[in-house]
């Protein structure tokens, strides 16, 4: 008797709840004022200025002297509100990706490089086709912080205090490729480097840094190497 009671109860409830269910969502829709970025042009405008502004600020903090203990937790936090823009869907205009992705190649671990290669290229694909520089930047920034030899050669360190070095280097990677990304080969850009920072080596004098790097062969970055 208990069990043809349960049964019973089932089969009046089900319809009720599937009815009620029906009834009540598109009326909830109807009533909801939310709106996405893409339908509301006055918060896509405020959160695009905002990119701005928050660009600016971490251009501004790398004045030269730079002090760190000030600067580090603002980045943190700038990065924080990049990811809250993001996550409202309002990065939209390459100026917009090219602001998200300043902000995060100075991040902290892989997936902060990661993540500026990717809005770069984001950029690059909606017409600021200054941004290949940006795209190698961050590609190798990624594999050197995860522990992978990098592609391009952008990256150097300093074995002493005036002895630059550059980061081991992905022999098969063409150099055909440097120069379309770089405009310039191998060789070039480590002259550039060395002049940017007024240093007296010679780019003949560059060694690589003493760290212990694994290969990056071609998938090591799917679909771009």
């Amino acid at each position: 008797m208990n069990i043809r009671f349960g049964i019973a109860v089932k089969s009046i409830l089900l319809p009720i709840l599937f009815f009620t269910g029906c009834a009540t969502a598109p009326q909830a829709q109807a009533n909801s004022s939310f709106k996405t970025c893409s339908d509301d042009p006055e918060r896509q405008a405020l959160r695009s200025q905002e990119l701005q502004t928050l660009a600016k600020e971490d251009q501004d903090d790398r004045t030269a002297p730079i002090d760190w203990e000030r600067v580090s937790p603002r980045d943190e936090t700038r990065r924080k509100r990049v990811g809250e823009i993001f996550g409202e869907g309002c990065l939209k205009s390459a100026a917009d990706y090219s602001a998200a992705h300043l902000i995060y190649q100075h991040g902290t671990v892989p997936d902060h490089y990661f993540q500026a290669f990717l809005w770069a290229k984001k950029a690059y694909d909606l017409g600021a086709t200054s941004k290949t520089w940006d795209i190698a930047t961050g590609i190798d920034r990624y594999l050197v912080h995860s522990g992978q030899k990098q592609l391009f050669g952008t990256q150097f360190g300093q074995d002493s205090k005036d002895v630059w070095c550059i980061e081991p280097i992905e022999k098969t990677f063409p150099d055909s490729r440097r120069i379309e990304y770089l405009k310039m080969s191998l060789r070039e850009s480590i002259a550039f480097f060395l002049k940017f920072y007024k240093s007296d080596q010679s780019p003949q004098d560059i060694r690589d840094c003493a760290h212990s790097l694994m290969p990056s062969p071609p998938g090591t970055v799917p679909g771009f190497w």
